[in-house]
């Protein structure tokens, strides 16, 4: 499930998150799944909140590093006041992008891609097992047809637990944004297309809006009609160029739009 808004503001500027829950957690007969979840994903405002309250355009990453331990605390805080919660866990992944610059905080697997210029680059770390068994390959130790059929491939070396998180992608500079560069925040849910596919549909249709290239992605993840397809929340912001007079906005103000498919539905503008 996807547990953080999409999309907020803050005085720092625009800010995009995705927070997909772990799954496979056990609940307590006397408690329905929408309790838990909501109890759980309550605590997950905090991070927000706190970007909210303490937000400062010179220190966003320091900021987004505090929100996102102010929220793993309050995790931790929730478990213990509720046993049910205990076990359960989520991905974050949070941008603000202010002054045509794009900060970040990523724990877990849920992807951040740029895309600039025909190329496409996942910019956040992976705290998957994927990027141990590529290297595996790399050395010899794993064959390369064998990864798709792994079955540690989607184990989580981090995610936010309310336990000490070792792994946290934070970096104090931030990414100069420039006119055309699409940013796409995602849950890895998008991943049932690998970056071939997803960069052929940003060739195809960069010059449609963020609404228009979302609903692409989302149509080609729907087409591959998945039978274990997971949620995917797909966030779009799409820089203008100086002569695109349908995407002429504020800096603070980018194009930008969200949609989700979840489990056995259809798409539905968040």
């Amino acid at each position: 499930s996807t547990l953080l808004p999409s999309e907020w503001q803050t005085r720092s500027g625009t800010q995009q998150g995705a927070a997909e829950g772990i799954s496979g957690t056990p609940l307590s007969a006397d408690n329905s799944q929408y309790t838990v979840i909501q109890k759980y994903s309550s605590r997950l405002d905090t991070f927000v909140d706190y970007c909210d309250r303490y937000t400062r355009k010179d220190r966003v990453s320091a900021m987004l590093r505090s929100a996102m331990l102010a929220a793993n605390e309050a995790l931790a805080s929730a478990m213990d006041a509720n046993p049910e919660l205990e076990g359960m866990g989520t991905t974050l992944l949070a941008i603000v992008v202010a002054e045509q610059s794009l900060h970040r905080v990523s724990v877990g697997d849920s992807p951040l891609y740029l895309y600039r210029e025909g190329a496409l680059t996942q910019i956040n770390e992976d705290h998957s097992m994927m990027p141990l068994l590529i290297e595996q390959v790399k050395n010899g130790e794993l064959n390369e047809q064998d990864i798709s059929s792994h079955p540690d491939r989607n184990v989580l070396r981090a995610a936010m637990t309310g336990e000490e998180l070792e792994l946290v992608d934070c970096p104090l500079e931030a990414i100069p944004l420039l006119p055309g560069d699409i940013v796409i925040v995602a849950s890895d849910g998008i991943q049932t297309l690998d970056e071939a596919a997803i960069k052929m549909r940003l060739d195809r249709h960069k010059n449609l809006s963020a609404e228009g290239i979302t609903k692409k992605l989302l149509k080609a993840v729907v087409t591959e009609a998945n039978p274990k397809q997971d949620n995917t929340s797909i966030n779009v912001i799409r820089i203008p160029l100086p002569d695109d007079e349908d995407c002429q906005e504020d800096d603070e103000e980018l194009k930008s739009k969200t949609r989700l498919i979840r489990r056995g539905s259809s798409p539905a503008v968040l």
